[in-house]
Protein backbone atom coordinates (compact mmCIF):
# COMPACT_ATOMS: atom_id res chain seq x y z
CA UNK A 1 0.00 0.00 0.00
CA UNK A 2 1.18 3.51 -0.74
CA UNK A 3 2.23 6.16 1.76
CA UNK A 4 1.62 9.91 1.48
CA UNK A 5 3.60 12.69 3.14
CA UNK A 6 2.16 16.10 4.07
CA UNK A 7 4.98 18.66 4.42
CA UNK A 8 5.04 21.60 6.80
CA UNK A 9 3.95 25.17 6.10
CA UNK A 10 5.76 26.71 3.14
CA UNK A 11 7.41 23.43 2.13
CA UNK A 12 7.01 21.62 -1.19
CA UNK A 13 8.27 18.50 -2.95
CA UNK A 14 11.52 20.37 -3.57
CA UNK A 15 12.25 20.20 0.17
CA UNK A 16 11.85 16.42 0.16
CA UNK A 17 13.50 15.16 -3.04
CA UNK A 18 15.15 12.28 -1.16
CA UNK A 19 11.75 11.02 0.04
CA UNK A 20 10.07 11.03 -3.38
CA UNK A 21 11.15 7.47 -4.20
CA UNK A 22 9.49 6.18 -1.00
CA UNK A 23 6.49 8.47 -0.48
CA UNK A 24 3.96 10.51 -2.41
CA UNK A 25 4.76 14.06 -1.28
CA UNK A 26 1.48 15.98 -1.22
CA UNK A 27 0.93 19.39 -2.72
CA UNK A 28 -0.82 21.64 -0.20
CA UNK A 29 -2.53 24.94 -0.89
CA UNK A 30 -2.34 26.55 2.54
CA UNK A 31 -4.74 29.31 1.46
CA UNK A 32 -7.61 26.97 0.56
CA UNK A 33 -6.74 24.00 2.77
CA UNK A 34 -6.76 21.63 -0.21
CA UNK A 35 -4.14 18.93 -0.68
CA UNK A 36 -3.29 15.91 -2.82
CA UNK A 37 -5.76 13.06 -2.25
CA UNK A 38 -4.69 10.29 0.11
CA UNK A 39 -7.52 7.87 -0.77
CA UNK A 40 -5.31 4.94 -1.79
CA UNK A 41 -2.72 5.41 0.95
CA UNK A 42 -2.64 3.14 3.98
CA UNK A 43 0.14 5.08 5.67
CA UNK A 44 -0.16 8.81 6.23
CA UNK A 45 2.95 10.77 7.24
CA UNK A 46 3.35 14.45 8.02
CA UNK A 47 5.82 17.03 9.24
CA UNK A 48 5.07 20.00 11.50
CA UNK A 49 1.87 21.80 10.44
CA UNK A 50 1.21 19.07 7.85
CA UNK A 51 -0.04 17.05 10.84
CA UNK A 52 -3.30 18.99 10.57
CA UNK A 53 -4.01 17.21 7.27
CA UNK A 54 -2.86 13.76 8.35
CA UNK A 55 -4.79 13.79 11.63
CA UNK A 56 -7.93 14.90 9.79
CA UNK A 57 -7.57 11.89 7.48
CA UNK A 58 -7.11 9.52 10.45
CA UNK A 59 -10.27 10.91 12.05
CA UNK A 60 -12.32 10.27 8.90
CA UNK A 61 -11.19 6.86 7.67
CA UNK A 62 -9.28 3.74 8.62
CA UNK A 63 -5.57 3.80 7.90
CA UNK A 64 -2.79 1.41 8.80
CA UNK A 65 -0.30 3.96 10.15
CA UNK A 66 -0.28 7.61 11.10
CA UNK A 67 3.27 8.96 11.42
CA UNK A 68 3.55 12.45 12.86
CA UNK A 69 7.01 13.99 12.50
CA UNK A 70 7.64 16.93 14.83
CA UNK A 71 3.95 17.86 14.65
CA UNK A 72 2.39 21.15 15.62
CA UNK A 73 1.29 20.68 19.26
CA UNK A 74 -2.24 19.46 19.95
CA UNK A 75 -3.89 18.02 23.05
CA UNK A 76 -5.61 14.92 21.71
CA UNK A 77 -5.58 12.43 18.86
CA UNK A 78 -9.37 12.37 19.01
CA UNK A 79 -11.19 9.22 17.91
CA UNK A 80 -8.74 8.43 15.16
CA UNK A 81 -9.07 5.32 13.00
CA UNK A 82 -5.36 4.55 12.63
CA UNK A 83 -4.21 1.08 13.63
CA UNK A 84 -0.91 2.56 14.80
CA UNK A 85 0.28 6.10 15.58
CA UNK A 86 3.96 7.01 15.69
CA UNK A 87 5.35 10.34 16.83
CA UNK A 88 8.87 10.97 15.53
CA UNK A 89 10.41 13.88 17.40
CA UNK A 90 13.91 15.34 17.52
CA UNK A 91 15.92 14.97 20.72
CA UNK A 92 16.24 18.76 20.90
CA UNK A 93 12.45 19.23 20.70
CA UNK A 94 11.91 18.90 24.46
CA UNK A 95 8.62 20.82 24.40
CA UNK A 96 7.09 18.45 21.81
CA UNK A 97 8.28 15.43 23.78
CA UNK A 98 6.53 16.80 26.87
CA UNK A 99 3.31 17.60 24.96
CA UNK A 100 2.98 14.21 23.26
CA UNK A 101 4.26 11.83 25.96
CA UNK A 102 0.82 11.65 27.67
CA UNK A 103 -0.73 10.53 24.36
CA UNK A 104 1.57 7.50 24.10
CA UNK A 105 -0.55 4.54 25.10
CA UNK A 106 -1.73 1.39 23.35
CA UNK A 107 -0.79 1.52 19.63
CA UNK A 108 0.72 5.02 20.05
CA UNK A 109 4.48 5.37 20.46
CA UNK A 110 7.14 8.05 20.35
CA UNK A 111 10.53 7.71 18.69
CA UNK A 112 13.22 10.24 19.55
CA UNK A 113 15.72 11.16 16.82
CA UNK A 114 19.17 11.44 18.43
CA UNK A 115 20.56 14.97 18.09
CA UNK A 116 17.51 15.84 15.98
CA UNK A 117 15.70 19.16 15.88
CA UNK A 118 12.77 20.56 13.92
CA UNK A 119 14.14 19.53 10.54
CA UNK A 120 14.20 16.24 8.66
CA UNK A 121 17.91 15.59 8.25
CA UNK A 122 19.56 12.32 7.15
CA UNK A 123 19.32 10.66 10.57
CA UNK A 124 15.68 11.74 10.96
CA UNK A 125 14.90 10.50 7.43
CA UNK A 126 16.49 7.12 8.18
CA UNK A 127 14.30 6.63 11.25
CA UNK A 128 11.22 7.76 9.33
CA UNK A 129 11.82 5.31 6.48
CA UNK A 130 12.41 2.44 8.93
CA UNK A 131 8.93 3.02 10.34
CA UNK A 132 6.86 3.34 7.19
Amino acid sequence: MKAIFFPGLGETKKNYKSLLKYLIVADIDWNTGKATSSKNCGTVVSFSLGAVFSLEIALKRKIKKLILCSPTPFESLGKHKAEQVIFIIGEKEKFLQKVFKPLCKKNVKMIIVPKGGHRINKNYEKILLQNI
